[in-house]
């Protein structure tokens, strides 16, 4: 599961005001839209689901492929500490109890543009994650400053990305159900940022795109900026497919 690249539209400066409000018009609707789904369908993303008795829990009872399931996590928790953050981390078992408070915050990520480093983010991707004081828009910030994450702050982040990553990939139901909301499911990587661990990214059928570069690089000089969000594409609404109806379509076309 991998995500495409925003596209590039070409803009003229001045319609730069005009097309963020009317971007910031529907990027609240999508986010009430997305937090509503979130309240309803969080209690089937129960982090127990994954770790079982290497959780601490009150329940005792043991989960199915719990101990393959933490060995897994285990790997991928010190090597992305050790390879992306330079720690060498060690997990506990069972691991202090991560709570089922799903939130989906903006997908963030930085760029190049011919030697300015910027970060974007978007309005209709979204990582999925279980709540942390910590999250992708600080890591990003803090990478591009050639900070150093805490290393109280970066380890609740990198296990939780892990739990719910490997949750989905246990779980096709709950990718499908995804689906059926509207969202495209994909696990997302940044290699400079975080090394090799696994984000889960939503994705809105509504389209997004980015202004050209020398735009993107004028404006935040103008605003003192390092960060650019990007725009939603309103002129795209009418476009929008329904893919169970574009399914049956396709079912009843090919029976002629």
């Amino acid at each position: 599961m991998q995500g495409a690249m925003t596209p590039i539209k070409e803009i003229q400066l001045e319609q730069m005001t005009q097309l963020r409000e009317r971007s910031k018009t529907v990027s609240v609707i999508l986010n009430k839209e997305l937090q509503s789904y979130l309240k309803t369908i969080t209690p089937l993303f129960s982090p127990r689901k994954v770790l079982g008795e290497y959780m601490q829990s009150a329940s005792r009872d043991k989960v199915v492929g719990a101990e393959k399931n933490y060995s897994i996590i285990l790997e991928n928790y010190k090597a992305v500490l050790r390879d992306a953050f330079g720690y060498n981390a060690k997990l506990s078992s069972p691991v202090s109890a991560i709570q089922n408070e799903l939130v989906a915050e903006p997908w963030v990520y930085s760029d190049d543009l011919d030697g300015t480093v910027l970060s974007f983010s978007s309005p209709v991707r979204w990582v999925l994650s279980y709540d942390c004081s910590y999250d992708l828009p600080r890591l990003i910030a803090e990478k591009l400053k050639g900070e150093q994450p805490h290393y109280d702050s970066i380890t609740p982040f990198v296990l939780n990305a892990l739990v719910v990553w490997l949750l989905l990939e246990n779980s096709p139901g709950l990718v499908r159900l995804l689906e059926g909301l509207g969202y495209t499911v994909s696990i997302e990587r940044q290699p400079k940022i975080a090394g090799t661990l696994p984000f889960v990214v939503l994705t809105s059928r509504v389209a997004a795109f980015r202004p050209q570069n020398e735009l993107v690089r004028m404006v935040s000089q103008f605003s003192g900026s390092t960060g650019f969000e990007e725009i939603i594409d309103v002129d795209q609404i009418d476009a929008i497919e329904n893919p169970l109806q574009a399914k049956l379509q396709s079912l009843l076309n090919a029976q002629g």
